[in-house]
C-alpha cells in the first residue's frame, strides 16, 4: 500500500545541491519549496553567513532547527530544502522520522562541494579549506544521516533533473505516494 507523505525533506552538506533540486521536485510535483535559507533570510533580513558573523554558529543552527520544525509543523506537501545541521538535533531527527515524512540524503565528494560551495556568498565561510572543512563534516555528520534511512542520491557527476529523478525514483521504490510527479 502506498505511503502518503506531507513533507519531502532534502538533507545533505552544504553544496550538495538541495535548494537547486529542491526546485525542480517542487515544480514535478506541484508543491512548493520551504528552503531553510531563503525561510530564514526572509524573516530575519539576513543570510546565513551574516547571522553566523553576528550571532555565532550555536544561534545559526538554533534558528535553522527552528526553520525545519516550523515547517514540519505545517501542513503540507511541500518539498523541503533542510540546513545540514539539523541532523545535529535529536529534536529535528525526531521529526525527520515521522510518518509522514520522506528524507533523501544528497551527498557529494568534498572537492566538488567545496567548488559549489565557493560560489555562493550566502553560505557561512569556514576557513580557506572547504574541502577539509566538508569532509570533516561529511564524516561527523554521516551516521545521523543515515540514521532517517534516507534516499541516497549522489550529485557528485549528475545534472539537477537526474539527481531529481534520482529522487523520485528512491522513493517510488520505497512505495512512497507523491502527488503529481
Amino acid at each position: 500500500m502506498p505511503r502518503p507523505i506531507d513533507h519531502l525533506v532534502l538533507v545533505g552538506l552544504m553544496g550538495t545541491g538541495k535548494t537547486t533540486t529542491g526546485r525542480i521536485l517542487a515544480a514535478r510535483l506541484g508543491w512548493p519549496l520551504r528552503d531553510s535559507d531563503a525561510e530564514i533570510e526572509a524573516l530575519t533580513g539576513k543570510t546565513v553567513r551574516e547571522l553566523r558573523d553576528e550571532l555565532g554558529t550555536d544561534a545559526m543552527h538554533d534558528l535553522e532547527a527552528r526553520a525545519l520544525l516550523g515547517t514540519l509543523a505545517d501542513a503540507g506537501p511541500d518539498v523541503v530544502g533542510a540546513a545540514a545541521s539539523v541532523v545535529d538535533r535529536e529534536d529535528c531527527l525526531e521529526a525527520l522520522r515521522g510518518d509522514r515524512v520522506a528524507v533523501a540524503w544528497l551527498t557529494v565528494s568534498p572537492e566538488i562541494g567545496a567548488k559549489r560551495f565557493r560560489s555562493s556568498a550566502h553560505r557561512p565561510w569556514y576557513g580557506e579549506d572547504p574541502v577539509t572543512f566538508l569532509a570533516r563534516q561529511a564524516r561527523d555528520r554521516e551516521p545521523a544521516f543515515r540514521s532517517l534511512d534516507p534516499v541516497i542520491v549522489s550529485t557528485d557527476h549528475r545534472e539537477p533533473e537526474a539527481v531529481a529523478d534520482a529522487v523520485l525514483a528512491g522513493l517510488r521504490e520505497r512505495g512512497i505516494e507523491l502527488g503529481g510527479a
